[in-house]
């Protein structure tokens, strides 16, 4: 995708981590990274989409070319594919590089896609694997040459060539169990820029129509403890020199108590960290706020996705208008910067809640607006909606499935120029990106 950031995939670098633990030698390869500026960088490219097609398609482009010499100097017995729906191309092409080279690597896909379309997935004929949901213990069983059969959580191919789904993995309960993700070991040349991501939970239990985690996580939130995320950040700011912290968590305020000790540890550990975070405007109030201040968040991030009322109850958001304005005004008296998702192209939404949304965004006025459209990602409440009402997806394209990529617009009844006045509203100097 070509980004100039290399920093760490959680979902991979914690399945790195515990492999190493367990004895496997584990390479991280980032081929979305490039030092060349003549790179497309993944903001530019959901304005410049066919130039990304463009590069998918050519087999020749550089990209490629890198992907086959890293390939050929690891020399790996299995790699692992992280994909989503909008990645979905751009790893069908590494793993045809990968089997071009030697056959026998085995290729395991993981991630969003595979775990809600794993047939789908294995019917590309490059894969060997899918492995659905966490996939730590799963990709460990594998590793250790368990028989497919008795490997919860995968999908493979048989010898008769019928494509087989096992039984599905329960969650890992205990979060504290597991190693902190890997910081080190990414391919020479493509080192991890380490601004601190981390995670405190994983899932979700809100049931956004346009989001994948209810069907991940079955609307189920899991936390490690307090005192675990603690040490990981005195170890990535002490022994790594890191500054900035990017919690990952969905709702990192999910729960204000548990949060709130978060942050009194970092303060009483005196951490000198600045930090940013996603959150729910529901899920925020002067007394948690003043601590993310007095903590070091430099940032808030929420989801306002809609400036219609009706809208935000039609996929289920859970929020009104009213919450909204409530919430930013007191993130303004704290004095956070403050950054709002808005998304159009939902189904059924007209011009009239396009000019809200666009409207909305103005009177709020964050400092940062993130503007994108709805992308029905496969196994999503909307795609599933879509689908039932006679809607046909081109399956063999998944990688129009960006949620910034106008090229995505399925609802034909809005208005281009409404389109291209919302994509407008950062040009207004209405925000700013920090």
């Amino acid at each position: 995708m070509g980004s100039h950031y290399n920093g760490l995939n959680l979902g991979i670098d914690y399945i790195a981590s515990f492999l190493n633990q367990n004895g496997h030698e584990v390479i991280i390869y980032n081929a979305d990274f490039q030092n060349d500026t003549n790179y497309l960088d993944q903001r530019k490219l959901f304005e410049n989409f066919n130039q990304y097609k463009t590069i998918l398609d050519d087999k020749n482009h550089s990209i490629w070319k890198e992907v086959r010499e890293v390939i050929k100097d690891v020399k790996p017995d299995f790699i692992g594919i992280k994909m989503y729906t909008g990645t979905f191309k751009s790893a069908q092409n590494v793993a045809e590089i990968a089997k071009e080279l030697n056959p026998e690597i085995k290729i395991i896909a993981g991630g969003t896609h595979p775990t809600l379309d794993p047939i789908g997935t294995m019917k590309t004929g490059v894969y060997d694997y899918v492995v659905r949901g966490e996939g730590e213990y799963t990709v460990l069983e594998l590793m250790n040459g368990i028989d497919a059969y008795q490997i919860k959580g995968i999908t493979f191919k048989n010898r008769e060539g019928e494509n087989v789904n096992n039984a599905d993995r329960g969650f890992i309960e205990n979060l504290d169990s597991l190693p902190f993700p890997q910081r080190d070991n990414y391919y020479s040349g493509n080192d991890c820029i380490d601004v601190g991501s981390i995670i405190t939970s994983r899932g979700c239990p809100f049931q956004c129509t346009y989001c994948a985690s209810p069907q991940i996580w079955d609307k189920k939130t899991r936390y490690r403890g307090v005192d675990n995320v603690l040490e990981e950040l005195e170890y990535m700011t002490n022994s790594k020199g890191v500054s900035l912290i990017r919690f990952q968590d969905d709702t990192f305020t999910l729960n204000k108590k548990r949060a709130m000790e978060i942050l009194d540890g970092i303060l009483s550990k005196g951490l000198n960290i600045k930090w940013v975070c996603d959150t729910r405007v529901d899920k925020l109030d002067k007394e948690v706020l003043q601590i993310m201040k007095k903590s070091g968040c430099i940032r808030v991030k929420i989801g306002v996705e809609s400036g219609s009322d009706e809208i935000l109850k039609r996929v289920k958001k859970g929020i009104s208008l009213e919450q909204i304005r409530n919430a930013v005004k007191l993130i303004k008296e704290i004095a956070i910067p403050l950054t709002a998702y808005f998304m159009i192209g939902f189904p059924g939404e007209t011009d009239d809640d396009v000019r809200k949304t666009i409207q909305f965004a103005e009177e709020i006025n964050a400092d940062y607006n993130s503007l994108s459209v709805i992308a029905p990602y496969f196994g999503t409440q909307v795609y599933n909606d879509l689908e039932q009402s006679g809607f046909e997806f081109d399956k063999h394209h998944w990688e129009y499935f960006y949620h910034q990529s106008k090229a995505m617009i399925l609802n034909t009844g809005i208005s281009r120029h409404l389109i291209n006045e919302f994509f407008a509203l950062n040009d207004k100097g209405k925000g700013k990106r920090v």
